[in-house]
């Protein structure tokens, strides 16, 4: 910027923000303005001393479309072809819903003059920083009718007013940057709550990914209202507060246990021989079980807050909680997950990759292949478990899951093409052929005539399927 464009400027201590606005608006000052505080930025740009744009640096744009349908006030279909068009920008995005007769002038105004009032007030709150006004910076034309400066400044600062307010009072914790979300075992019926619209609203747009000052702003509601709500909420134990490290953490060690468990299977495919491809995945689900009981001895709900566990104590409570799901596995549905056992809160199969000392032939693969899904079926319940108690239905959780769904894909093609030989197999014992040894290159030993290659595709996940084209 020009030296000599800039006609004002500096410290915030010396002339605060609002005798600033002041001061530009009594003169029809023409240009921008720029505030910062910290990493905080501020520009305000004035036409003729009345504010007719506003951008806060740094503060990512709320998805004004999926808040819209997520309080009933736009149905999905609309929103994303609204989005397609705007890609995320506010003001396009208000202006297109305005064009398509799907929301009034009046509305979009509204909304814009309460986001400009919102991000003043809470500039208002700076006590250090600096500012400079720069006249050849002349302000885009935009959708929003010029705002009076005074109008603008007395809402501003009612606002902050009701926030000092709670915070003097010492009443709440929470930020204009909090998250919170649904409590992950929220069953009571919130109709007997008598909860009232605002309150239903702001629980509706509690997912886990919408910062308080983003609700304020769809609800065109003071920061302090939406705190107080909030802190209703959270009395009633219908949301949590999302701790943003924590998570982050969480999902980085998960990320790397998939990453790691990834790498594992590809190592196991080079192997050729069945019974050894068969006690290699048996490894490879247990070493990720035991590393998802790792992980969760460190992120588990009931762990955190508690200061340094001794081991011991983690031990029994990922005893206490996977346990009685391998039992009820073994029970009702793959019996040789009997002889799997809990030793110092990780999961032992040494009993069933030794099976081989004991049992020998077919029989032994046959153990073999329930032992895969036996433990695979255990992997996923476990995986479900600590998923639904570390984060609940939230925007991480899905992501993670996705990420999980595809580790989860390449087990499966592993146990469709073992399940594949076997059923071949079957087929040839039936017919008294003799079953051909294993092959280089082909998998599991199967005979690779033509009636194999036309039926493979069935037996095969669509993952699979891409991957072999």
């Amino acid at each position: 910027m020009e030296q000599q464009d800039r006609i004002m400027d500096g410290d915030l201590q010396t002339l605060g923000l609002q005798s600033i606005l002041k001061m530009l608006a009594l003169s029809e000052k023409t240009g921008k303005l720029f505030v910062s505080s910290g990493s905080d930025t501020l520009s305000i740009s004035l036409r003729k001393g009345k504010i007719v744009g506003l951008h806060e640096e740094g503060v990512p744009q709320p998805d004004l479309l999926g808040m819209l349908c997520l309080i009933n006030k736009l149905d999905p279909p609309r929103a994303q072809a609204v989005h397609e068009i705007a890609r995320g920008n506010v003001q396009m995005s208000l202006q297109l819903l305005v064009e398509r007769g799907w929301m009034p002038a009046s509305e979009m105004q509204r909304r814009l003059e309460f986001a400009v009032t919102q991000s003043i007030s809470h500039a208002m709150r700076w006590v250090n920083g600096r500012f400079s006004f720069h006249r050849q910076l002349l302000p885009m034309d935009t959708a929003m009718q010029p705002l009076d400066v005074d109008s603008i400044l007395l809402e501003a600062l009612r606002q902050a007013d009701e926030w000092e307010t709670i915070v003097s009072e010492s009443v709440t914790q929470l930020t204009r940057t909090t998250v919170a979300r649904w409590s992950p075992e929220v069953k009571r019926d919130l109709r007997s709550l008598g909860l009232g619209q605002e309150s239903i609203e702001i629980l509706c747009l509690c997912n886990g990914e919408i910062p308080l000052q983003a609700i304020a702003f769809v609800e065109m509601m003071p920061e302090a209202r939406v705190v107080q709500s909030m802190m209703q909420l959270l009395e009633l134990h219908l949301i949590e507060v999302v701790d943003t490290a924590l998570e982050n953490d969480l999902q980085r060690d998960l990320s790397n246990i998939i990453i790691r468990c990834q790498t594992t299977l590809q190592r196991y495919r080079e192997v050729t021989n069945v019974e050894q491809l068969l006690l290699s995945l048996i490894k490879a689900l247990c070493d990720c079980v035991n590393e998802l009981f790792v992980h969760h001895g460190s992120f588990a709900r009931s762990l955190r807050g508690r200061g340094q566990l001794q081991q011991v104590e983690i031990m029994r409570f990922i005893e206490r909680r996977f346990v009685p799901l391998l039992h009820d596995l073994a029970r009702h549905q793959f019996p040789i997950l009997e002889t799997a056992t809990f030793v110092s809160g990780q999961l032992d199969c040494s009993d069933i990759l030794t099976l081989n000392k004991v049992v020998k032939g077919e029989q032994l693969e046959e153990f073999y292949g329930e032992a895969v899904l036996g433990l695979s079926a255990f992997l996923r319940m476990v995986f479900d478990a600590l998923v639904k108690d570390e984060v609940g239905n939230s925007h991480m959780g899905r992501q993670i899951a996705m990420a999980w769904r595809v580790l989860l894909s390449e087990i499966d093609a592993e146990i469709q093409k073992y399940q594949f030989y076997r059923a071949q197999k079957n087929v040839q014992r039936t017919r008294g052929q003799q079953v051909q040894q294993m092959q280089p290159g082909a998998p599991f030993g199967i005979i690779q005539d033509n009636r194999v290659a036309q039926n493979e595709g069935e037996f095969w996940s669509p993952e699979t399927q891409r991957r072999t084209i």
